[in-house]
């Protein structure tokens, strides 16, 4: 039990740490107010530095159910309650637009403890994940008492910090489908390189075939309320030759994606410049790698 500093003497918030799955989706269900909690790098500071409490605790970052890495012919699973390093070891590479993002996520100290649940449970717009997620086209197991159910992560962000999780439900998986699209990249634009939060992140996963853009998925965040696909953009490449002309005109598309603000970590202006650069800067990442292989 949690002393809640800010309540009278002897009103305790509760902490639980359930045995497995079954258990904790019954908490749930009838605490459908209970904090999730796994790494608690977010809830963490909020605790350290503001001072705040939760009335009710569920910690599911041990339960085994949620902590797998699972291969098929037609996706990855990745176990909700996993950290960050731990997925970054189980996948050893297998998935690299998450190879390319995890070395931009924070510090190895806070990858350590958060969880790729967490990361995209909060229904932060600013988080790191989901851009890569989105272009990864990855879709969310979600749990409840009542059984399960997925849903693309492109269709999980409904507003900020809003999502389509239910009261009673919790999100025990990510599934990448499969085959993965040959050219990614992952841009994080912030303040400092690492251990920062971003002023905006961009995951591209895109298919090339005899030149022409089979298939372009680009996911945003720190453009909008919520992280989001850039479909526009999608739809600008698609069908079009892999080139300049092409990623130029698809620039002006993507910058145009979202509502950018202005906060304290960069104007709208700056985001939009960010967001039409970054196009560009892929297309010269893929030159640069065809020109390198090409010289081996």
């Amino acid at each position: 039990d949690l002393h809640r500093p800010d309540t009278p003497t002897g009103d305790l918030g509760r902490y639980r740490r359930p045995a497995d799955l079954a258990e904790a989706l019954g908490i749930l269900a009838d605490d459908p107010d209970v904090l999730l909690v796994a790494g608690a790098t977010d809830w963490g500071v909020e605790v350290n530095i503001k001072g705040v409490r939760a009335k009710s605790l569920l910690a599911i970052d041990r339960l085994p159910e949620l902590r797998g890495i699972r291969r098929t012919a037609d996706h990855i699973e990745i176990g909700a309650a996993l950290t960050l390093s731990e997925v970054e070891r189980g996948l050893a590479g297998s998935v690299p637009l998450l190879g390319k993002l995890f070395p931009q996520f924070a510090s190895r100290l806070i990858r350590n403890g958060a969880t790729i649940g967490g990361n995209l449970g909060t229904g932060s717009p600013i988080g790191d994940t989901p851009p890569a997620l989105l272009a990864l086209e990855a879709e969310l197991v979600l749990a409840s008492r009542d059984g399960e159910r997925t849903v693309p992560l492109a269709d999980y962000f409904t507003g900020y910090r809003q999502t389509v999780r239910q009261p009673g439900e919790l999100i025990s998986a990510v599934r990448i489908p499969l085959p993965l699209a040959p050219l990614t990249s992952f841009q994080k634009i912030a303040k400092r390189r690492f251990d920062d939060i971003s002023s905006v992140a961009i995951g591209y996963a895109v298919d090339v075939v005899d030149g022409v853009v089979a298939k372009a998925r680009i996911g945003l965040g720190g453009v909008a309320a919520t992280p989001l696909r850039a479909r526009a953009t999608e739809a600008e490449l698609e069908g079009r030759p892999w080139t300049l002309e092409t990623v130029h005109a698809a620039a002006e598309t993507l910058a145009a994606e979202g509502t950018p603000m202005d906060d304290h970590r960069a104007s709208a202006q700056y985001r939009t410049a960010m967001l039409r650069s970054s196009l560009e800067r892929f297309y010269a990442e893929q030159l640069n790698a065809m020109t390198e292989e090409a010289g081996r």
